[in-house]
């Protein structure tokens, strides 16, 4: 890249754009559901709320050719420079109705599994307070009010959301 950067001016060069093999807010983000029917559409739905862009997820199969129920996107992040690294970062470990998954990726911070906070993990949570609604001596994880994990309005849960990819038995009910 060092001999690009010194010929950029010249003529055979004024043509190119110079760009790095990676940027600094691409990831490979490794989705792991534990249902493995949950709909492709669904996560890509839950990672756009927290990402500025996902692509289309690819399966990740193993060596004999079963699917491990993993699937992988390539995600870009939201610029946030109150975030560790200047990026806000999606949470390592969510649920989507009833399906639980984690995900994870290059230089993804430590995630707390009490607060659901970024930046420490749950041995090191000083929170006594709710992320969710604010509230003195509980955490999010045991939060009494309820929202939808798909796209975090506070007037329906998952299974009635208007942006889950309903198969059409599921529709007709």
């Amino acid at each position: 890249s060092e001999v690009c950067v010194k010929h950029r001016e010249e003529e055979f060069m004024k043509e190119f754009e110079l760009l790095g093999l990676a940027s600094d807010d691409t990831r490979w983000v490794i989705v792991n559901m534990y249902d493995p029917f949950l709909s492709d559409d669904d996560i890509t739905a839950f990672l756009e709320m927290h990402v500025e862009s996902a692509s289309a997820p690819k399966k990740i199969y193993d060596r004999f050719g079963y699917w491990t129920g993993r699937r992988q996107y390539e995600v870009t992040l939201k610029v946030n420079k109150n975030y560790e690294g200047g990026f806000a970062h999606p949470p390592a470990l969510f649920a989507l109705g009833g399906s639980r998954g984690y995900l994870f990726y290059r230089d993804q911070p430590p995630f707390c599994r009490k607060c659901h906070e970024i930046g420490h993990v749950e041995k090191d949570c000083r929170t006594t307070s709710c992320t969710r609604c604010g509230a003195e001596g509980h955490t999010k994880r045991t939060c009494r009010i309820k929202v939808c994990s798909l796209c975090g309005a506070d007037n329906h849960l998952y299974r009635a959301c208007l942006r889950r990819d309903l198969t059409f038995v599921a529709a007709e009910k």
